[in-house]
């Protein structure tokens, strides 16, 4: 799957105001929004899209400690892979967490800044 065969109503999925960060080619952007406003939603749903382009990539999601991703970051790349459709595209692992492009063997890796030494072995 291509990225032009996902078609996303941003408006309708996340909300209205996302515009902007989604069409950014900044090497840094910065989601502003309070609590419930789908920052992270959001985020998810372009980093899905940005992998399945760029065949050659990874991503490392990283919190301050590393047992709040499974019930964060992790749940929302599930969703954002259901919203998009391409969930049969994906491997989860949910005792690592760890999400994998079958098709690539690009990975999604969550970590914790709790233990330093995880990060450092992450080639």
């Amino acid at each position: 799957m291509k990225q032009s065969d996902i078609v996303i109503d941003l408006p309708k999925t996340v909300g209205a105001g996302y515009g902007q960060f989604w069409r950014s080619r900044n090497l840094y952007r910065v989601v502003k929004g309070s609590r419930g406003s789908k920052k992270s939603k959001t985020t998810a749903l372009n980093y899905v899209v940005r992998l399945l382009k760029y065949s050659w990539a990874n991503l490392l999601v990283i919190r301050r400690y590393s047992n709040t991703n499974k019930q964060s970051t992790y749940t929302d790349f599930k969703w954002a892979c259901n919203v998009l459709g391409v969930t049969h595209l994906f491997k989860f692992n949910e005792s690592l967490p760890e999400i994998t492009i079958k098709a690539t063997g690009q990975k999604i890796l969550f970590r914790g800044l709790d233990d330093e030494l995880k990060i450092t072995s992450i080639t």
